[in-house]
């Protein structure tokens, strides 16, 4: 398991994560305010060659259509889409159960075979309401000719390297001074390699993709996780029922990754927490024995017939009013991280040494972006305010 009891998308063992940055940042600091890039280090992480990355993405073709023409019992029939749909194909009209044929088909309209399998031709009029109907299997004759090829074309996407940098610096006057922190040096060290895994943190879930001159110089931001979420996007404007984040996961789980476990992992602000808990308490009986000392509920896990959602609170969410009342819901086999340059150390510890300066100091430098593929497989709900019973 890539992070032990969170999530098995990446199938490796405690131990075998790359000695990065991320991966330190998990072993020292694993409650710390970059969760989501420390948890990275058990997800698919790979280099890079250019300051832009590119992949595709491609979705399952869907097999539902709906029929659009008044076809009453004859043999044209015209569809909504039609693209996915070849001669061979067999369907099922939803509305009545009829099973047609598709004998030839050209751009949305097909002539069909009706009554298919002993089922009743019935009259069909998809003129002012859509029909809908959907895709069963294909079949043919014996000897039949090459079918027409059907294929999935990928859409291609892509994101920025951005350059993270961040400094620590002592001088040589405090450098000999004693602090109850103990050594100035170390501290500042490891103050600086948390504000870097903060920075980096920010800009993978909430970064926006730019790309200019910045004092005469290339400069590049990058699109977080979020921006590249755009299909399962729910606002609410205050009232959250158990229904309506039972309906976001439903369709958060309906799609899944080839060869991953069909599993999420959420991220969310206290008010979130809160509401959940709340959900499940309006919703739910609580039992109160005498002698009792323990009493409420405690919800970080929310299972569904689909699929069950790990919570975690994510402590920069908390530090905006917005923030906390959103749940980011991800796919852990849909992240990877790209590197153009890991995380190095530009360390001047010299004892006040080089080039005269009365101070050391030190540069971290990471070079990186995120993919976030298949995004139908994440999603974000904003504004969860208050818990309601559901109606």
């Amino acid at each position: 398991m890539a992070v032990k009891g969170v999530f098995a998308s990446d199938q490796n063992i405690q131990g075998t994560r790359k000695g990065d940055f991320a991966s330190a940042l998990l072993q020292i600091d694993p409650t710390g305010s970059a969760p989501l890039l420390a948890l990275s280090s058990g997800m698919e992480s790979i280099g890079a060659v250019d300051v832009v990355v590119h992949w595709f993405e491609e979705n399952h073709i869907s097999g539902r259509d709906t029929i659009t023409n008044n076809a009453t019992t004859g043999t044209t029939l015209v569809f909504g889409d039609g693209t996915s749909y070849v001669a061979g194909t067999i369907l099922l009209i939803e509305t009545t159960g009829e099973y047609v044929y598709i004998e030839s088909i050209t751009g949305s309209s097909a002539t069909v075979k009706r009554g298919l399998g002993g089922t009743t031709n019935t009259s069909i009029n998809g003129s002012s309401t859509a029909v809908p109907c959907q895709r069963i299997a294909t079949a043919y004759e014996e000897g039949s000719a090459k079918p027409t090829s059907v294929a999935n074309i990928g859409y291609p996407r892509f994101n920025y390297m951005q350059n993270f940098r961040n400094a620590w610096d002592v001088t040589g006057t405090a450098k000999v001074v004693e602090y109850h922190t103990g050594n100035l040096v170390a501290k500042n060290k490891r103050d600086a390699a948390l504000f870097h895994a903060e920075d980096m943190e920010r800009a993978v879930i909430w970064g926006k993709k730019d790309i200019g001159v910045m004092n005469a110089k290339p400069f590049r931001l990058m699109d977080g996780i979020l921006s590249q979420i755009t299909t399962n996007v729910t606002a609410q404007s205050t009232n959250v029922e158990w229904d309506d984040l039972d309906g976001f996961l439903q369709t958060i789980f309906e799609k899944n990754i080839k060869g991953k476990p069909n599993e999420r992992i959420a991220f969310c602000g206290n008010t979130v927490i809160s509401v959940i808990n709340k959900i499940a308490r309006l919703e739910g009986t609580i039992d109160i024995a005498v002698g009792q000392t323990d009493f409420g509920l405690e919800v970080n896990k929310w299972r569904t017939p689909y699929g069950s959602v790990t919570l975690m609170t994510h402590p920069l969410m908390n530090e905006s009013p917005l923030w906390t009342k959103d749940l980011m819901v991800l796919h852990p086999g849909a992240i990877r991280t790209r590197w153009l340059r890991r995380t190095m150390e530009d360390n001047y510890d010299k004892d006040g040494t080089r080039a005269g300066a009365d101070a050391d100091f030190g540069v971290l430098t990471s070079e990186m972006c995120v993919e976030y593929r298949a995004e139908v497989t994440g999603g974000l709900y904003t504004g969860i305010d208050t818990a309601v019973v559901t109606s």
